[in-house]
């Protein structure tokens, strides 16, 4: 009897382990297929894309940064997390898109915090620093993308920070716990010393909630508003430098000869034993010179 209930266990768990094997190689299957339909459909749209020619090339590149949307995280209840972008377009009309963008951060209630415009050899360029609130973070950052002509990149970020703010708030509530604890015992003190010492403790556990409280207030900004990095530019003709003027060359031509003339004579001044030496020299040399001539005549 225990050698027939051995084998109909024995035959009960091969045909469990079958059925797992079956329902394992089915998924994988699937898998299989949905990633070679992921590929032909890649590769159908390369060939597509390279039959056309340069102009419809760059149109579906616009239309490719105009649909990609940011996707949303999943948040969970209670969860804590900082999102932020950094973008990098090109645009047709700098001071258009910009004055466009700014109307979209006034739709979605954010602002600009940080702005600032230049000129580069071959390209006006802005750099922007918008701040929003976290669950209009998407919607606002693929709007302004849609006016690129040109993505150079798009990074998204959401960091969780729920442990953190979590451990932040948990040692709070302990300092400042300890703190009442200090203050009873300050209340009771009796001698100067007791005191002192108590107030010492005070302050440093003060300065240590005043630390935390406000990393929790940074934390709870970062969270609240989401942040986007943007440099956005547009490409120009090159600018070309001015020429200097005939007068303006000419002043400059006095000012370098008259530096040349205070070179030479303060080189004269470093010179001088050297000249000393030549001089006197050539003073007696010509003295015997003339000598021997005397003589000879």
């Amino acid at each position: 009897m225990k050698t027939l209930n051995y084998w109909l266990l024995m035959s009960c768990m091969l045909w469990l382990a079958a059925c797992g094997s079956k329902q394992y190689n089915g998924a994988q299957s699937k898998e299989e297929m949905t990633i070679h339909s992921e590929e032909k459909t890649v590769s159908s749209t390369k060939k597509t894309g390279s039959k056309g020619d340069g102009t419809a090339a760059h149109k579906m590149k616009i239309l490719q940064v105009q649909n990609v949307k940011t996707p949303k995280p999943l948040v969970k209840k209670n969860q804590k997390i900082i999102k932020t972008a950094d973008v990098r377009f090109q645009v047709k009309n700098l001071a258009k898109s910009i004055a466009k963008m700014q109307a979209m951060i006034r739709k979605h209630e954010g602002y600009v915090s940080s702005a600032k415009q230049d000129r580069q050899y071959n390209r006006l360029q802005s750099k922007i620093v918008v701040r929003v609130e976290s669950d209009k973070f998407e919607d606002l950052l693929d709007e302004m993308v849609r006016e690129a002509v040109f993505l150079d990149y798009k990074n998204v970020k959401a960091e969780d920070v729920t442990e953190e703010f979590v451990d932040i708030q948990s040692r709070l509530k302990t300092k400042r716990a300890v703190e009442k604890r200090y203050l009873e015992i300050l209340e009771k003190a009796k001698s100067i010393e007791e005191i002192l010492k108590v107030e010492n403790q005070l302050r440093v556990i003060r300065e240590e909630i005043e630390a935390r409280e406000g990393r929790l207030k940074f934390l709870v900004d970062q969270i609240n508003y989401s942040t986007i990095s943007m440099e956005v530019y547009q490409r120009t003709e090159a600018a070309e430098v001015p020429s200097d003027g005939f007068f303006t060359k000419m002043g400059r031509g006095f000012v370098a000869g008259w530096k040349g003339i205070l070179g030479f004579i303060i080189g004269l001044t470093y010179a001088w034993p050297t000249l000393l030496v030549l001089g006197v020299g050539g003073f007696f040399g010509v003295r015997y010179l003339r000598r021997r001539l005397t003589k000879k005549g």
